[in-house]
Parts: C-alpha cells; sequence; structure tokens
C-alpha cells in the first residue's frame, strides 16, 4: 500500500470533532498517559521552552507542554478540522504540512508525535525540523515500532486505506541522521510505542 498523504487527511479530518475528548477516556488514555509520561522523562523539563509540534493533531502533546510551562507554542497539522481543535490559549494554530511548513521563528523543542509513520517522506519531516530549531534543540518523536502491537496498529489503519510505516530504534536512528539529527534516548512503551530524544547532529 503507497503513503497517501490524501488518505490520512480524510480519515484524520472526519475524526477531527471529539478527537481529543475520546483520547481522555480509556483505554486510549491510558496509552496517552504512558506515553506522556515517557516524553516528559526523555526531554527532560519543558519550562519555558519555545515549542513547535508538528502535526498536532487536535493538540494533546500541546495541551502537555503547555501545562508543564511551556513558554509558548506553535501547532502545525494538515487537517484544517484537526487544527480548529487545538485550545490552549499561548498556542499559534497553522495549517500547513510538517515536511514544508515555513516559520521565521526557531524552537527549542520540537514534537513529532504519530507523525512519521504516515508521512511520505519522514526524512523530510525530520529535515525540515532540523532547520526549525533552535541551537541545542531537541525533537522528541512518537512512532510505533514493529512488535505484534505496531502489526495490529497498523492493520486497523489498513482498513482505512491508510499506510502505516513501523520502525525500530536503527530505523529511526538512520532517518535521523539521514536529517540532520543523531538518536540521543528512547524509550519503549508497551504494546507498540518508541519514544525517542533526538538532537542537532552539528549543535
Amino acid at each position: 500500500m503507497a503513503f497517501d498523504p490524501d488518505a490520512v487527511l480524510r480519515h484524520f479530518g472526519q475524526a477531527a470533532r471529539g478527537y481529543h475528548r475520546a483520547s481522555t477516556r480509556f483505554p486510549w488514555s491510558w496509552l496517552r498517559g504512558r506515553e506522556a509520561r515517557a516524553l516528559l522523562r526523555v526531554v527532560g523539563p519543558v519550562e519555558g521552552r519555545r515549542v513547535l509540534d508538528l502535526g498536532a493533531g487536535a493538540g494533546y502533546y500541546t495541551r502537555l507542554v503547555l501545562g508543564r510551562g511551556a513558554r509558548d507554542a506553535v501547532a502545525v497539522d494538515l487537517s484544517r478540522a484537526m487544527v480548529a481543535e487545538v485550545g490552549p490559549e499561548r498556542t499559534l494554530r497553522l495549517v500547513s504540512d510538517a515536511a514544508s511548513v515555513s516559520l521565521r521563528r526557531r524552537f527549542d523543542l520540537i514534537l513529532s508525535a504519530g507523525v512519521l509513520e504516515f508521512a511520505r517522506d519522514p526524512v523530510a519531516v525530520l529535515a525540515n525540523a532540523a532547520v526549525l530549531a533552535a541551537p541545542g534543540a531537541a525533537l522528541a518523536a512518537l512512532v510505533p515500532v514493529d512488535s505484534a502491537g505496531g502489526r495490529l496498529y497498523r492493520s486497523y489503519h489498513r482498513r482505512h486505506g491508510i499506510a502505516v510505516r513501523l520502525y525500530s530504534r536503527e530505523s529511526l536512528g538512520g532517518a535521523a541522521a539521514a536529517a540532520g539529527w543523531r538518536l540521543e534516548a528512547t524509550q519503549r512503551v508497551w504494546p507498540y510505542t518508541l519514544v525517542a530524544r533526538l538532537a542537532l547532529a552539528k549543535a
């Protein structure tokens, strides 16, 4: 199955209304909570940091970092319907492609949660993130791993006509290196998530 951004856009556009509310209910809230705790452990304190959320969806992680004291955030998603669901103040909301969005600002922390598995070219997403990163910035990536749980996740999206890329630590590290990042730390979250911190290779 080919990677089709239009299929992804249709699916998440239709799911946008109520998407954030659904993510706060069990069992999704259980997984999201574990992933969020892993992300915070991997990236460390977010207080005072300028955050770019690439592929923000309905803003789950935008809300998380602002609630933990981030200075402000820019939430970018290709789905206009999803961007409309991003709620926190101190958030600039943009409808754009994570691989090509252009901003005059630079960011201390970049989030890429649930984006790279759907991207036609994940290296382009990471390369654009490197352009938008301030010196010393970190990038937090959440990707599905090639495991039994990851394959179920991929099967779920296939039923909606969407291709999903599964990762290993090595394949994520290779994509990061090709885009000017180095893989610094990872943490697995059962059943299928790899949480990773990337740093600029030439920092």
